[in-house]
């Protein structure tokens, strides 16, 4: 079990490296530009990636104080994204960090507007990794949008499973 979460872990850093390289050599501009999807920017989709990674991880550690959305207060979008490949490799480094058992028992947590819920790590790793790969595909369509196509990455795991 965890060394199939840990291997998802890595998967992720990967592929949030892969988009940080991508837009940090676009215009910052076209990153804040609104557009129609479910967050209405790179820059706003890639602070919702931050924030959850970061509140399921906090979640994990026991750490409300951690366990909210973020605030946008980076200068540059580049920065957001730094933050988010920061974020990933703790997680990362977290989950390897634990024992086997840890995966398999209950903890409880709130969810942003405070609900009270409780779910077994491994789900909540699982739900995360799952969701950031969501949302990293929505960042490729709204960069396409923007008619940002030339040298679009793509991160499915499988081209990270050939790297092995």
């Amino acid at each position: 079990m965890k060394d199939i979460l840990a291997y998802y872990c890595q998967y992720n850093i990967w592929a949030n490296n892969k988009m940080a390289k991508f837009f940090e050599i676009q215009e910052e501009n076209l990153l804040c530009q609104t557009i129609e999807n479910s967050f209405p920017s790179i820059r706003k989709t890639v602070l919702h990636i931050l924030s959850a990674e970061r509140s399921w991880l906090a979640r994990m550690q026991e750490d409300q104080a951690k366990n909210g959305k973020m605030q946008d207060d980076f200068s540059l979008t580049k920065e957001v994204f730094s933050a988010l490949v920061k974020t990933s490799t703790e997680f990362a480094d977290f989950v390897q960090e634990q024992e086997g058992d840890f995966f398999n028992k209950e903890l409880s947590y709130q969810t942003w507007d405070g609900s009270a819920w409780s779910m077994h790590p491994k789900i909540m790793i699982h739900h995360c990794m799952n969701h950031s790969t969501y949302h990293r595909g929505q960042l490729i369509t709204l960069a396409r949008q923007l008619g940002i196509t030339e040298g679009v990455p793509s991160t499915d795991m499988l081209y990270y499973s050939r790297m092995d």
